[in-house]
């Protein structure tokens, strides 16, 4: 086949390929306008999160320190800059399609929900002074508060730490297991390389999946200027129960735990030298109210000066041990002191009301816009603490979609078959034997019953040597 056919056979299928992503863009847009004709029961956002005050769908940038947040209350999409001495921001993630191939996979049972883009998962955001706050909300069943805080320390780290705390309640009636996924479409190594590093790799730039944080420790991904190092191990991290490192394409199939190829570098048909993480946490069973915390870090540098957040980690280890600190904060135990104070305020008894609330605000855990509301209130003996500022209107009968997960999640092993370059069928090189292609590994990755994972690798193989073939046409 010539090297101009080839050019063609490839421009067509990423035509084709984004030719049925925008169809399926423009029914789903469709189909949400005709749901917003229908007479809908109107939801407050502070209505579904009682305990940890008032969310609103809106966009949110809010900058402290030197980090900047942009998070997209209407959609649950976020995105990270830092800004380097000469005030320049630099993305941490992907800016592509508003942030959407960042994102949060809630497992509940075997069924799994896309949270920035499942219909009928109510979202929200806000921001304080240690940074930004979202939340993500599957009515009847679980809600998931996402918290993005500076830490002050005194650890002698030239990073700057940011804690990510995603906290996970059921709201359903019955008992449930919940697992979380997040998956970040990073950007920083895809520019000078390596990809990724870690406490043992210096360089990764090829698929990896880790299932032992304690000898990885931290993931850094760097473009000599600026890195983000993701620490997940030690102090209160959550460890994960498996990192994989592949195409972003990839991170954002079906499936929970990616299958890994440690041997295909970050490129897919659509996407070229494209990379992302994604962390899988142990699934945990939590009874109706119950709530689990999963935590980790990350340190931030500009300006080439090396991240060093393992400072960070001892210095927390000698202070404080391994102890967690977001498990001391009881939502039950605020929620039941709120409402006393409430109750007092509400009878005329201020100083007692007062009191209670000054407790609670000795604790920063507990220092949310609501109990900030009522604070204020009672110092000027009027206001209406109950009333959510800027209460947004959602459809609450909406049925949340989800997929099925019904995978055996165990890791690749052995080696992958082998495709001979010089082998190859020009039928093989066709746009419509590569979609194909595609289309059978996606309806294997997503089949009922137990996965014939040999098959997949088998076609992933061969799906890489026809990318090889077209890269040297």
């Amino acid at each position: 086949m010539k090297m101009g056919t080839v050019k063609i056979l490839a421009a067509s299928t990423l035509m084709v390929l984004s030719f049925c992503v925008h169809a399926k863009a423009a029914k789903n847009a469709k189909d949400e306008k005709n749901s917003e004709k229908q007479k809908i029961q109107k939801v407050k956002v502070v209505d579904s999160v009682e305990d940890e005050g008032s969310f609103q769908a809106k966009n949110i940038d809010v900058r402290v320190g030197n980090v900047k947040y942009k998070i997209r209350g209407s959609s649950g999409n976020f995105q990270m800059l830092v800004y380097n001495s000469a005030e320049i921001p630099v993305s941490l993630f992907s800016s592509n399609d508003e942030y959407t191939s960042s994102f949060y996979d809630l497992k509940i049972g075997k069924r799994i929900f896309r949270l920035n883009e499942t219909a009928g998962v109510i979202t929200g955001a806000r921001k304080n002074d240690l940074g930004g706050q979202m939340v993500y909300i599957i009515p009847n069943k679980a809600r998931l508060f996402v918290k993005y805080e500076r830490v002050k320390n005194d650890s002698g780290a030239n990073s700057e730490i940011i804690k990510v705390s995603a906290v996970v309640m059921n709201k359903g009636k019955k008992t449930e297991t919940f697992a979380l996924k997040s998956v970040l479409d990073t950007v920083l190594g895809e520019k000078t390389g390596p990809h990724f590093s870690t406490a043992t790799e210096e360089a990764i730039d090829s698929e990896r999946q880790f299932r032992n944080m304690k000898n990885v420790k931290w993931i850094l991904s760097s473009d000599k200027k600026v890195s983000v190092q993701f620490l997940v191990s030690g102090a209160d991290v959550t460890e994960p129960e498996v990192i994989s490192m592949c195409n972003k394409d990839f991170s954002a199939l079906s499936n929970w735990i990616p299958v890994i190829n440690s041997e295909r570098n970050f490129d897919s048909v659509i996407s070229y030298n494209n990379s992302a993480l994604s962390f899988v946490w142990n699934g945990v069973e939590l009874e109706p109210g119950a709530s689990h915390t999963f935590c980790y870090y990350m340190a931030l540098t500009t300006d080439s000066v090396p991240a060093d957040g393992e400072k960070f980690i001892s210095w927390y280890e000698k202070k404080y041990g391994h102890e967690t600190v977001d498990n001391k904060y009881s939502v039950k135990d605020f929620e039941d002191a709120y409402q006393r104070a409430l109750d007092k305020y509400n009878s005329g008894e201020f100083k007692e009301a007062y009191e209670i609330v000054m407790d609670l605000w000795k604790n920063p855990e507990n220092r949310n816009d609501r109990l900030e509301e009522l604070k204020k209130a009672i110092e000027n003996e009027l206001g209406d603490s109950e009333e959510p500022e800027e209460p947004y209107d959602y459809d609450e009968d909406l049925p949340p979609g989800a997929m099925e997960d019904d995978s055996q999640e165990q890791p690749s092993q052995g080696k992958d078959p082998k495709f001979d370059l010089n082998m190859l069928s020009s039928d093989q090189l066709d746009h419509k034997y590569i979609r194909g292609l595609l289309d059978r590994i996606n309806s294997l990755e997503n089949e009922d019953g137990k996965i014939d994972r040999n098959e997949i690798l088998r076609l992933n193989a061969e799906l890489d040597v026809i990318l090889e073939k077209l890269r040297q046409k």
